[in-house]
């Protein structure tokens, strides 16, 4: 059964969701916007097949609060780094990143190996494949915009539509300059020093994370495995949990 807690980690009351009957673990780490709830599904699924189950509302999500001053993907992946020492006894975690999430599984798998075991990286943000100078550009005007014509909403919603960054416009407060920080960074160098075991889950029908992002992480990290989804996009944890979690545990077992 997987039971709701709260924990202090970091000073941040942390919401999450655990199952701890089980052998190894997997901590699901959910996209931008999102929550525990929607990995949840996942979840259940993956205890079925003998997982421990850890699901927490990164900060700025779900019910934890947002971080006290902006973060980049650097003070996320310390976050998880602290959930995963908060977790004695446990010695075989693996990390599931979905979009956002998978972001912060890149920068753990690449820095600090020795923590996990491997990582499953779905739908994963940060390749930076789209132009991001564009994307960058449309931000600007968006904010001079917002100077020009202070009430013109449809004018800013068009401009990120443009963008492809509906979730910038969503997002209020220290998490707007968060947003920024963590789409800057590129992750691209990080993936060749990958070693560890690593899936790689898309869909085929992808349009935030296209299916090339996919194959640009199978083909620099060596130790991977690249298991495409046809007629799934990017919402593919949440339409297939159950064929998902089963996908995981076959991997898991063939290592």
């Amino acid at each position: 059964m997987i039971i709701q807690k709260k924990k202090l980690i970091a000073k941040i009351n942390l919401s999450y969701y655990q199952s701890t009957k089980g052998e190894d673990l997997i901590v699901l780490l959910h996209g931008w916007g999102a929550s525990k709830e929607k990995l949840l599904p996942l979840g259940k699924a993956l205890e079925k097949q003998n997982w421990q189950i850890l699901i927490p509302d990164l900060p700025g999500f779900g019910k934890t609060k947002p971080p006290s001053k902006p973060w980049g993907v650097n003070e996320y992946a310390q976050f998880v780094l602290e959930i995963i020492a908060a977790l004695d006894g446990k010695q075989n975690i693996y990390l599931f990143g979905h979009s956002f999430g998978g972001r912060l599984a890149i920068k753990i798998a690449s820095l600090y190996p020795q923590k996990i075991k491997g990582i499953i990286l779905c739908g994963s943000a940060g390749l930076s494949r789209a132009n991001f100078f564009k994307r960058t550009f449309f931000l600007v005007i968006a904010k001079i915009g917002k100077v020009i014509l202070p009430k013109s909403h449809s004018y800013r919603r068009l401009v990120y539509k443009l963008a492809r960054e509906h979730d910038y416009e969503k997002t209020k407060g220290v998490m707007k300059q968060t947003f920024r920080l963590v789409i800057a960074e590129d992750l691209k160098p990080l993936l060749s020093k990958i070693k560890l075991p690593t899936l790689i889950c898309w869909g085929l029908k992808d349009k935030e994370t296209k299916f090339a992002d996919a194959q640009l992480i199978n083909s620099r990290i060596k130790n991977s495995q690249l298991i495409s989804f046809p007629g799934l996009g990017h919402k593919l944890p949440y339409e297939e949990p159950r064929l998902l979690a089963k996908k995981i545990t076959k991997w898991k077992e063939g290592q």
